[in-house]
C-alpha cells in the first residue's frame, strides 16, 4: 500500500482539498492506521500554531521521552574504569621494564655492527625476576587507587550534591598518600640552591634526582643517579646509571650502569663502570687506575684515555691521547690521535683525517690494522645552494607544510584569525612562546619520573611536538593574509596560506640570519597558539 504524501497530508489538514482528491484521502485514511497517526500529528500541530498565534494557553500532551535500550549502570562503569587502567598499567610496565632500564644501553648497542642480544636477554629476565614483583606492586596499587576515586567521583556527580564532591576530593587525597607513601618508593628528589650531600655510610635505595650548586655523593645509590648541577662529585657508588649534566664532573666511585654526561669537563678517576661511558665536552681525563667495561664515546674539543676500555672507542673530538688497553677497536673523526708508548688495541684503529696527524710510539700496539678514511662528505664544507638536492627538499617541505596546514586551519578554524600586535603586547607573546618552548619538556621530565604521570607525559611530548611544527604554519598564514589583504583573494585559505609559507621558508634559509629568523617565528607562532589556546577557553568557561 503507498502511503500519503507530507504535501498531501498537510493540504488535507488544511482544507485545501476537495472533490475527487478528497473522497481517496479520506478512503485511504480509513484502511490506514499509518497514515491516520500522521494525520492526527498534523492537526495537532496546526491547532498548537493557531492557539500560540491567537496567544491561547497551549495545552501541550504528554509525551514518553524515549528510554535507551540498555542503561549503563554502575557495574558497567566500573569495568570500563578497569579494562582502562589494566591498558595503563601494561603500557607502563613494559615501559619501565624493557625501555626505563635497558633504553641507554639499547642506545649504546646501535654504535657497533653487532648488537649482545644475549646480554639484553640476560639483564631483562634478571631486571624482572628482582625487580618485577615490586613495580607490579606499585602499579597494582595506583590502579586500584585510581578506579576507585574515578567510581567515587561518578557517584558524586551523578548526584550532583557538593558535599559529595567536596568528600570525594578529601578521600582522593588520602587514597593517593596512604597508597603511594607504602608501596611505591622509586624517586627521592633531592633539590637546593647549595651543596646537596650524600655522606658517607648513607644509602639510598631508590633512583636519586638531585638538582643544585654543587651535588657531592660521598654514599651509595642502589637506583640511578640523575645529577644536574655546576659542580658533581661522586666518591661512592651508583649502582644503576649515571646521568650527570654540569660545568665540572668528576666520578672517583663505581657505576653499575652506563655514565652518561655532558659539560666542560670530566674526569673518572679509580673508578669501575660497568656500562658505557658517554660524553659531550671540552674535555674528557680517564685515568690508569679506571675502566669501561663496554664502549666509551666521546665528543668534544680533547680526551685522555689512560685507563681500561673493555671493547670500543669511538670519538669525534680535535685531539685524542691513547695510552691505556683498547679491547677492540678505535673509530675516531678526529684532527691528530696519538697512540703512546702503553697503549694497546685489540682491534682496528680507524682514523678519518690526514696520515700525518695520526702519531703512534714505537712501543704502541695494534692487533689489527690502521685504516686510514677520508672524511665522510657530510663532514666536508659545501654550498648548499648549490645543489639541486637542496631545492628539492625545500620544495618537499613546502608541500608538507602546505598540506599539513590545509588540515589544521580546517580542523581549528580559530587559528585563522590569529593576529600579532605590536610594541610590548608582540614582545609579549613572544615572550610566552619562549617560555612554553622551553619550559614544556621540563614539566614532561618531571612528570615521567613519576609512576602515574609517564602517560601525560608522553602526551604532552607529542603535542609539544606537534605545537612546534604547528607553529611557523599559524605564522605563514598571518603573513599571507597581511600581504593579500584588501584584494580579491585575502579570504582565500589555500592562496593565503601558500604565499605566507613561501615566504617563511625563504626567510629561514638566508644564510646567517636564516637561523634567528626561524627561531623567531618558532617562539612567536608558539605564543600565538597558547594565547588562542587561553583566550577559548576563557570564552567557554565565561559563557558557563
Amino acid at each position: 500500500m503507498k502511503h500519503l504524501s507530507e504535501l498531501e497530508l498537510s493540504m488535507y489538514v488544511d482544507g485545501e482539498i476537495t472533490g475527487a482528491d478528497l473522497t481517496r484521502l479520506e478512503n485511504h485514511l480509513e484502511s490506514c492506521e499509518a497514515c491516520r497517526e500522521r494525520a492526527a500529528a498534523y492537526r495537532l500541530e496546526r491547532q498548537v500554531i493557531a492557539r500560540v498565534l491567537t496567544e491561547q494557553e497551549v495545552q501541550v500532551p504528554d509525551m514518553a521521552m524515549p528510554k535507551f535500550r540498555r542503561r549503563i549502570g554502575l557495574r558497567e562503569f566500573a569495568i570500563a574504569n578497569l579494562v582502562t587502567g589494566l591498558i595503563v598499567w601494561l603500557a607502563q610496565f613494559v615501559w619501565k621494564t624493557l625501555a626505563g632500564e635497558l633504553l641507554i644501553s639499547a642506545f649504546s648497542l646501535l654504535a657497533f655492527p653487532i648488537p649482545d642480544v644475549y646480554a639484553i636477554a640476560v639483564d631483562t629476565v634478571f631486571l624482572y625476576f628482582t625487580e618485577g614483583n615490586n613495580m607490579i606492586d606499585a602499579y597494582l596499587v595506583s590502579l586500584a587507587v585510581l578506579v576507585l576515586i574515578s567510581t567515587l567521583t561518578w557517584l558524586a556527580f551523578f548526584y550532583k550534591r557538593a558535599g559529595a564532591r567536596l568528600a570525594v576530593c578529601a578521600v582522593a587525597i588520602g587514597l593517593m598518600g596512604v597508597g603511594h607513601s607504602s608501596t611505591v618508593q622509586a624517586l627521592e628528589i633531592k633539590r637546593s640552591e647549595g651543596i646537596i650531600t650524600i655522606a658517607e655510610g648513607e644509602r639510598i635505595d631508590d633512583t636519586v634526582v638531585a638538582a643544585g650548586e654543587t651535588v657531592v655523593v660521598d654514599g651509595d645509590v642502589t637506583g640511578d643517579l640523575l645529577a644536574f648541577s655546576r659542580r658533581i662529585v661522586v666518591n661512592g657508588s651508583v649502582g644503576g646509571n649515571l646521568i650527570a649534566f654540569g660545568e665540572s664532573i668528576s666520578v672517583e666511585g663505581s657505576v653499575g650502569g652506563t655514565l652518561v654526561s655532558a659539560g666542560e669537563r670530566l674526569e673518572v678517576e679509580d673508578s669501575t663502570i660497568a656500562g658505557d661511558l658517554w660524553f659531550a665536552g671540552e674535555k674528557l681525563t680517564f685515568d690508569g687506575d679506571s675502566r669501561v667495561s663496554r664502549n666509551t664515546v666521546f665528543a668534544g674539543e680533547s680526551a685522555i684515555v689512560e685507563g681500561d676500555v673493555g671493547k670500543d672507542i669511538i670519538a669525534a673530538a680535535e685531539s685524542i691521547e691513547v695510552s691505556g688497553n683498547v679491547s677492540r677497536d678505535i673509530q675516531t673523526y678526529t684532527e691528530r690521535l696519538s697512540l703512546l708508548s702503553d697503549a694497546r688495541v685489540g682491534g682496528d684503529v680507524t682514523f678519518r683525517s690526514d696520515e700525518d696527524n695520526f702519531q703512534q710510539a714505537p712501543e704502541a700496539t695494534v692487533e689489527g690494522e690502521v685504516i686510514f678514511k677520508a672524511m665522510p662528505e657530510e663532514f666536508e664544507p659545501r654550498n648548499r645552494y648549490l645543489s639541486g638536492e637542496y631545492y628539492l627538499w625545500q620544495l618537499l617541505r613546502l608541500a608538507s607544510a602546505f598540506l599539513a596546514g590545509v588540515v589544521l586551519l580546517w580542523l581549528v578554524p580559530v587559528m585563522r584569525d590569529v593576529s600579532l600586535e605590536g610594541g610590548v603586547a608582540g614582545l609579549k607573546t613572544a615572550g610566552i612562546g619562549l617560555v612554553a618552548l622551553v619550559s614544556t619538556p621540563i614539566i614532561m621530565a618531571l612528570l615521567a619520573v613519576t609512576l602515574v604521570g609517564l602517560p601525560l607525559a608522553a602526551i604532552g611530548a607529542v603535542t609539544w611536538l606537534l605545537t612546534i611544527y604547528a607553529a611557523k604554519i599559524v605564522v605563514a598564514s598571518m603573513i599571507g593574509q597581511l600581504v593579500l589583504a584588501n584584494s580579491d583573494y585575502e579570504d582565500n585559505l589555500l592562496l593565503t596560506l601558500l604565499v605566507g609559507l613561501v615566504i617563511v621558508i625563504v626567510a629561514v634559509n638566508i644564510p646567517a640570519i636564516g637561523g634567528v629568523i626561524s627561531f623567531i617565528f618558532l617562539i612567536v607562532g608558539i605564543g600565538l597558539i597558547v594565547q588562542t589556546i587561553v583566550d577559548e577557553a576563557s570564552y567557554a568557561n565565561g559563557n558557563e
